[in-house]
């Protein structure tokens, strides 16, 4: 339902809130970005990568990970927020790697500072929040080095929680759930994000060799407690989204499955996510 990315509030926003959500976010698909970096071999050997730029960073949990993942690159971390800049570097000190993070202040759908050239620009769960994004892409693409390569992470279908017998999977409740979410969220969008063409919208920006597959994180039950509390956000989240389109009864079982989640009374509950990742380049 969201990622990080680019964030624009006033000052009544509870920031508290947003950035434990978006670094539960980023926790919990750190596992795609070994997978992903793995996957750019052997057309980018990650170990001689010397600048890698995280557009729309958050809190920075993904843009640690990079750091580690390209171990002799400087990475630049893009966003238009202060505050969630500030917990990255914090969280860059705490891992070890500040010396090779560097936070900039930018707001990617007006303008980028210039830059060194970049091996690598990274894009994750923010491109489908901006008005034009053929236009931030090709001010991305603007970003690489010729022959550099995008990545760029998107939503995509369904999200499996618990088995197939449980009463909320087996009466329907989760499935009208993840419905009415994700209608509020294309209401909101102006698109469906889902099934978007985006490789059009990469080859109008000036990419080229796009690739685009669908891949699912696993996090087995029990949950820990990451992602007990990610999976308890996600299903509030959806009732905050779509709770209008749903029963009473809906909305009481959907609650309490969030606080049993909580409490850690829910030992059977997983996550079997979605996400979407398409690679491209800049022509060399």
């Amino acid at each position: 339902m969201s990622g990080h990315g680019q964030h624009h509030h006033g000052g009544e926003f509870d920031w508290q809130s947003m950035v434990e959500s978006l670094e539960l976010d980023g926790k919990m698909t750190l596992p795609l970005v070994k997978a992903i970096v793995d996957a750019l071999r052997p057309g980018l050997n990650p170990d001689e990568a010397s600048h890698v730029v995280d557009a729309g960073c958050g809190p920075g949990v993904v843009t640690c990970e990079l750091a580690r993942h390209f171990p002799s690159a400087e990475v630049t971390a893009l966003d238009s927020s202060g505050p969630l800049l500030d917990r990255l570097r914090r969280r860059a000190a705490a891992d070890g790697v500040a010396g090779r993070v560097r936070a900039v202040e930018a707001d990617i759908e007006r303008d980028i500072p210039e830059l060194p050239p970049s091996d690598v620009v990274w894009a994750s769960m923010v491109v489908h929040h901006v008005a034009d994004p053929v236009a931030v892409l090709r001010r991305l693409r603007g970003l690489l080095r010729p022959a550099g390569t995008f990545v760029m992470l998107e939503l995509a279908g369904r999200l499996d929680v618990l088995p197939p017998g449980d009463p909320l999977v087996a009466g329907g409740c989760w499935q009208r759930l993840e419905q009415a979410a994700t209608l509020a969220l294309r209401e909101r969008l102006g698109f469906d994000a889902v099934g978007h063409d985006w490789p059009s919208d990469l080859a109008r920006a000036g990419l080229v060799d796009t690739t685009d597959r669908t891949v699912v994180f696993r996090h087995d039950a029990p949950l820990d407690a990451v992602g007990r509390r990610w999976l308890a956000r996600y299903a509030r989240r959806g009732l905050t989204m779509g709770g209008s389109e749903l029963s009473s009864f809906d909305l009481t079982a959907l609650e309490a499955f969030a606080a049993a989640l909580e409490n850690g009374t829910r030992d059977d509950a997983f996550v079997a996510a979605e996400r979407r990742i398409l690679t491209a380049r800049r022509p060399a």
